[in-house]
């Protein structure tokens, strides 16, 4: 019995060291996704600055729906939307801006947006804007353009994190944000 516990430590000891060693030589592909508790969708319309639409989800209790608050953005028909997004993270004090972290590693980012469901009334489309280092699209600016179809719809915002493989493929990495913002157009 003896033999078998002093056997044991140096293969436990191994055990952590190996499970450790990727992370001590590439600490950015292990990192943990942020915590996003608060999202910004800024709209201002094109050729009428006045014009600006703005909407926030905001959850800072992820395990409990009862505390998530969301507006909804009402946009106009037949119109062309420039578009930011902002992500925080409000859970810490101060709050801490999780935009700045993905535009500087916008590389390993992709923001989705679609309207969902996806009817065959199709009511806007949603294009990205910002390209990163290799001409990929990013999606922290945006262009939403709306057609001539009043009612009701959601805009489904995705990020995706990936770090090393990203491609322009929307189906690959983890998911770091999956959430849906009403949309009513007027």
């Amino acid at each position: 019995m003896k033999n078998l516990q002093t056997l044991s430590l140096p293969i436990i000891s191994m055990t952590v060291l190996l499970g450790c060693s990727d992370k001590a030589e590439n600490p950015i592909k292990n990192e943990e996704n942020e915590l996003i508790t608060t999202v910004h969708l800024h709209l201002m319309k094109e050729n009428d600055s006045t014009k600006i639409a703005h909407a926030v989800w905001k959850d800072l209790s992820p395990d409990d729906e009862a505390g998530r608050s969301i507006d909804t953005l009402f946009l106009d028909t037949s119109s062309v939307y420039q578009g930011t997004i902002e992500l925080m993270d409000e859970s810490k004090n101060p709050a801490i801006d999780i935009t700045e972290e993905v535009e500087a590693e916008k590389d390993d980012h992709l923001f989705i947006y679609r309207q969902n469901p996806l009817e065959s009334s199709i009511r806007f489309t949603v294009e990205r804007t910002d390209k990163d280092s290799k001409n990929l699209p990013v999606g922290l600016q945006y262009t939403i353009s709306t057609r001539n179809l009043q009612g009701p719809s959601l805009l489904l915002v995705s990020l995706k994190h990936q770090p090393d493989i990203k491609n322009g493929d929307e189906a690959l990495g983890d998911t770091d944000l999956e959430i849906k913002i009403p949309v009513k157009i007027r």
